[in-house]
């Protein structure tokens, strides 16, 4: 699997007559989600470090503050990513109300800004795969062959895929997407971390973990000899910035928005702090956004 997928656009007749059952009666795993009230915030990203920009209620003004904070920040090659979501099982071509929210606001900033600061992103699907499993949480025979179906190829859902093939007729552009798998680029970074040359400065183990501390951040990386949600997120900000073939480094997108649930709020901060820390000459500008209670409910 590479990095980042093609995330293909279906006709309406797929979703009638393909399987969208691939384990009856799933119950997602994820005990995450957001139980404060629903807050609109941005944080930016850079090499200066995390810092919060913006705080509101989710509204309609939403999308123009991204805009205004977009301006002159971002490179012309950029990827939004959102829809950040756990594939149900038991009914893949579905997602939740917040869910969908989410990639649509997504969809819509592409042509706000296509239409106002000359600009059109990519659009990018994280899929939070982690939580993907018998509703048990235990893997299969060591591998988890659920998982695998459900994201090779991940197909993308069903009223994700209406909206996105609406805008595109709509306004007669043509939006490039893609999808990526969390869980195996949790398992990319912890294969970093063990050629990296000197661990030491960065990594601090406390038996079957392994710690980071960033900016006064101190936060799992390793958990129980598995990578965590951030190691994902810090591989994906890599792949987000590079393409990477027979070991030569090329230029992929040069900024990046990402789209989040409030649940995985410190899992993506420290997910962008671990990437800039222990990735050489990382430079990945990013408004990182987050709205909604999960990726799931």
């Amino acid at each position: 699997m590479a990095d980042i997928e093609i995330l293909t656009l279906r006709d309406e007749s797929f979703y009638k007559t393909a399987e969208s059952v691939i384990f009856k009666d799933y119950k997602c795993n994820c005990t995450k989600g957001w139980k404060d009230a629903d807050r609109f915030i941005v944080y930016k990203a850079d090499e200066s470090g995390v810092t919060e920009v913006f705080s509101d209620e989710v509204g309609d003004r939403n999308l123009d503050v991204l805009i205004e904070l977009s301006r002159g920040y971002l490179s012309e090659h950029i990827v939004i990513s959102g829809g950040h979501t756990v594939v149900n099982l038991d009914d893949r071509f579905s997602v939740s109300p917040e869910v969908e929210k989410s990639a649509k606001f997504c969809i819509d900033y592409i042509v706000k800004s296509k239409e106002q600061l000359n600009i059109q992103p990519d659009f990018l699907m994280e899929i939070n795969d982690f939580y993907m499993e018998k509703n048990d949480g235990y893997e299969i025979d060591g591998a988890n062959q659920y998982r695998k179906m459900a994201t090779s190829p991940y197909i993308i859902p069903e009223s994700i895929n209406v909206y996105i093939k609406q805008i595109i007729k709509r306004h007669s552009i043509n939006i490039r997407s893609f999808y990526v798998s969390e869980k195996t680029m949790a398992d990319r970074f912890k294969r970093h971390i063990k050629t990296a040359v000197d661990k030491s400065t960065l990594f601090n183990r406390q038996g079957c973990n392994l710690l980071m501390n960033i900016d006064e951040h101190t936060f799992a990386i390793i958990k129980d000899n598995k990578p965590t949600c951030a190691a994902g997120n810090a591989a994906t900000f890599r792949a987000i910035r590079y393409k990477v073939s027979s070991n030569k480094i090329f230029d992929n997108y040069t900024s990046h928005i990402g789209v989040f649930p409030l649940c995985s709020r410190m899992n993506v901060l420290n997910g962008y702090r671990a990437a800039s820390s222990f990735y050489d000459k990382f430079s990945l500008p990013s408004l990182l956004v987050f709205f909604g209670k999960s990726c799931f409910e």
